[in-house]
């Protein structure tokens, strides 16, 4: 499968990573909020090392919580969902099905956020289609709702088919954007997540490390109408108001 790949490097001249500056319309304030509804793979494989040794899972949960504490106070209905992360990946019945809402989708609370992302423990299996079946009811009744699904792997526990669920969504009008962490090109896993994303009419994105990943998310975030605007800080720029803009390089690969 082939698709468009957006690469997102957030740079500064000397080469280190410091922050993005993002911006997106401003719920009116007697609309409802956008509801997005984040899925983070919490499989046994999350527990691999990326090329300096870090387990994904650390770098997944930093670069989450980057983007939950500059997030707009009351500008985004927000919840955390988890596969993968309760059973071992001993038992596939029982880790099949081993999904879990861990934050309703409510107005967002960063510390009880925050919390719930560092909590995550992989150690099981994937079950990404029955992530995206509960998600619809998660969403349940939001005229205006994302999920945004970050995985570095396919589904090992069809059926439900993750893109026919995906399709299931996409008729309730939900859209589901997905990121592919640390995948490689041409991978089963990606082709998997790409048509998750075009089932709904989402994005599929690549993220190959921390800031690629905070990057990523923080513009899928940006394209939900009506979030706002917020600055996400990277390595020694703590401060979000006055963090260094960066540029954002796009590219291609068909």
């Amino acid at each position: 499968m082939t698709g468009r790949r957006r690469l997102i490097r957030l740079v500064t001249a000397a080469g280190a990573a410091v922050g993005l500056s993002i911006s997106a319309p401003v719920t009116a304030q007697d609309e409802a909020p956008p509801a997005v509804l984040l899925i983070l793979d919490g499989s046994g494989s999350m527990n691999a090392a990326d090329d300096s040794g870090r387990p994904l899972i650390d770098l997944a949960k930093e670069a989450l919580t980057s983007i939950v504490r500059v997030l707009p106070a009351g500008g985004v209905d927000v919840g955390l969902r988890v596969y993968g992360h309760r059973t071992p990946d001993t038992d596939q019945a029982v880790g099949c099905a081993d999904s879990e809402l861990v934050v309703p989708v409510e107005p967002l609370e960063p510390d009880r956020m925050t919390q719930a992302i560092d909590a995550v423990s992989p150690s099981g299996f994937t079950p990404i289609g029955l992530s995206l079946t509960e998600a619809g009811d998660d969403l349940a009744g939001r005229d205006n709702a994302t999920v945004i699904l970050v995985s570095d792997g396919e589904d090992t526990c069809a059926p439900p088919d993750p893109c026919e669920v995906a399709a299931d969504l996409a008729a309730r009008g939900i859209t589901v954007n997905t990121v592919g962490f640390y995948l490689d090109d041409g991978s089963a896993a990606r082709d998997q997540l790409e048509c998750i994303a075009a089932a709904t009419g989402g994005s599929y994105r690549d993220a190959d490390d921390e800031a690629d990943l905070a990057g990523v998310v923080g513009v899928l975030l940006s394209e939900v109408p009506g979030v706002g605007n917020f600055h996400i800080p990277f390595d020694g720029a703590t401060d979000p108001t006055n963090a260094p803009l960066v540029p954002i390089t796009l590219g291609d690969e068909s």
